[in-house]
């Protein structure tokens, strides 16, 4: 008799188990639903993510995909002898705009229109994040900083920008410098094929159809300026994305990406980098204090010193650097821009960073330079049969 009790009590058990599953399971069917999506999303390209192993395997997927792909690749001093693969074509971009913010940043120190040392408090600071849109990449960057203050110093917001790819900062330091600034910079560097960067909180937003939002068309710079000045909006936002997540899978991410990120060729990056690594006011000897890093003798490498900024984000992967030798003087560029990346292979190369390794072997590697060269020239200009 007991035995049949217990049989019982386990029956009755599993199926209580089984319909709360289910009613779990239909109440947040939607957050099932992208976990789903995701899953198969991480499943595409994965054949080709295996292939790739070094920097050759990755020139062969360049090789492969010249429509979704563009490389630059150049000495200051011999620029017609470079690598120009895609060059002209534009494409959005991730990461790579900080280098705009950054130019726009410094030039307005040398004018006396922010200062450095300005306090900007962290809660204020705060509200340039939600969960789910750049909460906890902002947690990690402020991880980075010796003093966890409740007020930081106006520069100090630079090394959460490049160091920790803090959003908060991005958007902060945007919104102070403002969208004029950013949009005359362009101009004044004679590189207007470079689209300046949008404040992230307002882009993500304009993505999602929340009810808090009905002003979604509103522009990013509007949307981020409402939430960050409406604390209740704030509030508000932040428990339902708390509760709820994004909403977005990662091929909704990638589509809404490729239509909205700030656009730019790779030949355009290339002569930003150009204007930084040989700009002799004061300007340019600031930016390179920001963005150059020696190398320790340690490391078995013919650079002396690297410059570099680069951004994933589903279905872009964005690489811009310049480095000058040990072994002569002078400066090489690179500048790699890949878009509607398969997932599996977006994954794999965050992993690995196998995008970065192909630049700094272009930087340093003077056979492997002109083996690329030599087959991507084949592909953008083939020989006729």
């Amino acid at each position: 008799m007991a035995g049949i009790n217990l049989k019982r009590h386990l029956l009755i058990a599993t199926g209580l188990l089984v319909v709360a599953v289910a009613i779990i399971v239909l109440r947040y069917r939607d957050t099932f639903g992208i976990m789903l999506e995701n899953l198969r999303a991480m499943r595409e390209g994965r054949a080709l993510a295996e292939t790739l192993r070094s920097p050759q395997d990755l020139l062969a997927y360049l090789e492969r995909h010249p429509d979704r792909t563009s490389l630059v690749a150049f000495e200051l001093a011999a620029p017609d002898s470079g690598l120009y693969f895609q060059e002209a074509v534009v494409r959005p971009v991730a990461g790579l705009p900080r280098l705009l913010l950054l130019a726009s940043y410094v030039e307005a120190i040398e004018q006396g229109r922010l200062d450095p040392a300005g306090p900007v408090p962290r809660r204020v600071l705060n509200r340039y994040v939600l969960p789910s849109l750049g909460d906890q990449v902002h947690q990690h960057a402020l991880s980075l900083l010796p003093n966890t203050a409740d007020t930081l110093q106006t520069d100090q917001l630079v090394r959460l920008l490049l160091e920790g790819n803090d959003p908060a900062a991005h958007d902060y330091l945007l919104l102070r410098l403002g969208r004029s600034s950013l949009s005359a910079l362009t101009e004044q560097l004679g590189i207007t094929a470079l689209e300046p960067p949008l404040p992230m909180l307002g882009l993500f937003l304009s993505w999602h159809a929340l009810p808090e939002m009905p002003k979604r068309d509103a522009g990013p710079y509007a949307l981020t300026r409402q939430v960050v000045q409406d604390t209740s909006l704030h509030n508000v936002l932040a428990h339902r994305l708390a509760r709820q997540g994004s909403g977005l899978s990662l091929w909704a991410q990638r589509e809404r990406a490729q239509a909205t990120f700030p656009r730019g060729t790779a030949q355009a990056y290339a002569l930003l980098l150009q204007r930084i690594a040989t700009d002799t006011s004061t300007w340019g000897y600031t930016m390179r204090r920001y963005l150059e890093h020696a190398l320790p003798d340690t490391l078995q490498t013919s650079l002396k010193t690297l410059a570099v900024e680069s951004g994933l984000f589903p279905g872009l992967v964005s690489v811009a650097a310049y480095a000058r030798r040990k072994d002569r003087a002078g400066v090489r560029f690179v500048v790699l821009l890949m878009e509607q990346v398969p997932m599996a292979v977006l994954y794999h190369l965050a992993q690995t960073r196998l995008e970065q390794g192909l630049v700094l072997q272009l930087l340093g590697d003077d056979a492997f330079f002109e083996q690329a060269r030599e087959r991507l020239h084949q592909v953008a200009d083939p020989s006729p049969v």
